[in-house]
């Protein structure tokens, strides 16, 4: 009788084991495996996109998810996959590829998705980052990275002017044009015989400028079929950031910056060599980790009626292909990322812009407004998206050139820029 005790505990141990290892092999028979596509050329953005995958999965224990990192060639990459239908269930897309891939064969159209999932918070996302990912009223893609331009200021550089902040005057509505000029202009530092000790401004992406001024490059980024280069509100801007560069002598291009001040935009803020300068938002903590104080804006309101704060959107959004074998795993996935719960998430990792208003944690303290994120999103336009976009981009870009260099006077430009364009727009439809 004492003898069989040890023989019984031994059965019913390995009759519990048993059930066990049938309950675990159920439930790994039950999960789903899907993969999800992006692109990850710095190791920040791959160690951010493993952290949102590994915290979905852990809210999700029924789905893994297979990361497919791509170092360059993205859209290239996902045709050939498409064609050999070999597409992934979900993809990261760039706001600029959306027009390659925005067709009901290759992507699904998320609204009824949208409608179906409440907890997505939907209407708190940045309309123009909808805007941009719809195309003929279909939603391609969920937008989940908003990437927006900034203004930064050396506030070291200003308490020694005894300038008042940038961000000052934009919280009293009086962040323009013209306070921009004479900050810049009263930052500019030089030697008697002529060298740069300090400059205000560095400057970038002149469209965003002419959003500011209340204009537009295009009658439409997706499917443009004019330009409005020869409008009084783009010879206004050019002429502006012309005048800035050679008559006030006080701002330049950022590609000429290190001719001027000898060093890039980077290490001119660091430095302080350099008042102000444009950046995209992601990269703002390089900057911050080298300065005492720096602050934040949006680009300042231009002079016209239409005039407005400004920013520019270089977004991604979450989408699903069409050759997915699990929708509902796809969807999980593609709306955990967009969403209130993957947006904490990615505020909190290094250099990630949610695309609705959350505090991003990953600021250093030495930035001293870092509440203006909320703000960029509604000051945010979307950049020219086109099939032809970089054909298109060089044609503005070789003429404006000719401006910055003052080889070419702004409304001979403009008006080259003009015809170029809508001669191209001609011989290749949108």
């Amino acid at each position: 009788m004492t003898s069989s005790k040890p023989l019984r505990h031994a059965v019913i141990t390995a009759v519990f084991i048993c059930a066990f290892l049938v309950c675990v092999s159920a439930a790994l028979g039950a999960q789903r495996t899907i993969e999800y596509m992006y692109l990850a050329g710095a190791e920040v953005t791959e160690q951010a996109q493993a952290t949102l995958v590994a915290s979905f999965e852990a809210q999700n224990p029924d789905i893994k998810v297979n990361r497919l990192r791509v170092l360059s060639g993205f859209p290239d990459k996902i045709t050939a996959l498409i064609a050999t239908g070999n597409a992934p269930d979900v993809l990261n897309l760039a706001n600029t590829y959306m027009m390659s891939f925005a067709d009901e064969l290759f992507l699904y159209d998320l609204m009824p998705l949208v409608q179906n999932t409440p907890e997505l918070q939907f209407s708190r996302i940045a309309p123009p980052l909808l805007e941009v990912f719809t195309v003929d009223g279909k939603l391609f893609a969920i937008p989940n990275t908003a990437a927006p331009s900034v203004y930064v200021f050396n506030a070291d550089l200003f308490d020694q002017s005894g300038l008042s902040y940038p961000s000052v005057l934009y919280r009293q509505d009086a962040w323009t044009w013209s306070a921009f000029r004479e900050m810049a202009k009263k930052l500019t530092v030089k030697t008697p015989d002529g060298r740069y000790l300090v400059k205000g401004a560095a400057i970038h992406l002149p469209r965003t400028w002419l959003y500011s001024n209340g204009g537009q490059e295009f009658d439409d980024v997706k499917r443009p079929t004019r330009t409005f280069y020869d409008s009084e509100l783009a010879l206004e801007t050019v002429g502006f950031l012309h005048s800035m560069m050679w008559e006030d002598e006080s701002v330049a291009m950022i590609s000429a910056l290190t001719s001027h001040i000898g060093v890039n935009q980077e290490m001119g803020m660091a430095q302080g060599k350099l008042g102000m300068g444009s950046v995209w938002f992601s990269t703002v903590t390089t900057l911050a980790e080298q300065l005492t104080t720096v602050g934040l804006v949006p680009y300042p309101k231009g002079p016209s009626r239409a005039g407005r704060y400004a920013t520019d959107f270089g977004s991604y959004g979450t989408a699903i292909t069409k050759q997915t074998g699990d929708l509902d795993a796809a969807w999980r996935l593609c709306s955990y990322i967009a969403g209130p719960a993957g947006s904490a998430v990615a505020a909190s990792l290094p250099g990630r812009t949610p695309p609705r208003p959350v505090r991003i944690t990953w600021l250093p303290s030495s930035v001293i407004n870092p509440e203006v994120y909320s703000d960029l999103l509604i000051a945010g336009t979307n950049r020219l998206v086109s099939i032809n976009q970089n054909q298109l981009q060089r044609i503005i870009d070789s003429q404006l050139q000719a401006v910055w260099n003052n080889t070419v006077d702004p409304k001979s430009a403009l008006s080259e820029i003009t015809r170029q364009i809508n001669a191209f727009l001609t011989q290749n439809p949108q």
